[in-house]
């Protein structure tokens, strides 16, 4: 694997040396560490993997490159059932401090990370953001995976039995008629006709 993380990083100076980190957050660490993370998910499913390369463009940016990976375990919407989701993230993120710096770092084709004045960063906060913005807006399982792994009965109308529907409807009319003779208002009705 890797080195461990560090807590505190020192964006210019990283950017400056042009520092490669490669690494991970271990189980028990995201668990601890990445609590945004971990409130969106049902569980971490094992380390979280990174590479980190550290560096300045010929226009000033300053910027880290790379990528995070992980596994991460959800809940499939269709099914309710838990399935486990690869997340893989390539982070291009610029640095910056001001609006002009914004600027110029969205025409380069960056990210932004805004750092105000300060100096030095957590950069499991990044590696958080990019893991957070991976996730699916909807989890589910493949299509493919309908009926094996994602355990849902889909059921279309033109599959299903015109006697049941017929029967169904039948039901539903006489319990709202036996409704309608319990219901304490029921005489207003006659009344408005």
């Amino acid at each position: 694997m890797g080195e461990r993380i560090p807590q505190r990083i020192d964006y210019h100076r990283y950017t400056e040396q042009g520092v490669v980190l490669d690494g991970f957050i271990s189980l028990s660490e995201s668990i601890k560490d990445l609590p945004r993370l971990n409130n969106a998910i049902i569980e971490n499913a094992g380390d979280i993997n990174y590479h980190l390369e550290f560096d300045t463009d010929i226009l000033g940016n300053r910027f880290v490159t790379g990528q995070v990976e992980g596994q991460v375990v959800l809940q499939c919407q269709r099914c309710m059932d838990n399935y486990t989701v690869d997340l893989n993230c390539n982070i291009s993120i610029a640095f910056v401090k001001n609006e002009l710096e914004q600027t110029q770092a969205e025409e380069s084709n960056y990210d932004v990370f805004w750092l105000e004045k300060k100096e030095l960063f957590d950069p499991r906060v990044l590696l958080e953001d990019e893991l957070l913005l991976a996730l699916p807006q909807i989890p589910m399982h493949l299509e493919s995976q309908i009926g094996e792994e994602c355990d849902v009965h889909v059921e279309f109308l033109g599959e299903t039995d015109d006697s049941s529907i017929i029967d169904n409807t039948t039901e539903a009319l006489n319990n709202s008629e036996q409704n309608d003779k319990d219901n304490p208002f029921a005489i207003l009705k006659q009344l408005k006709k």
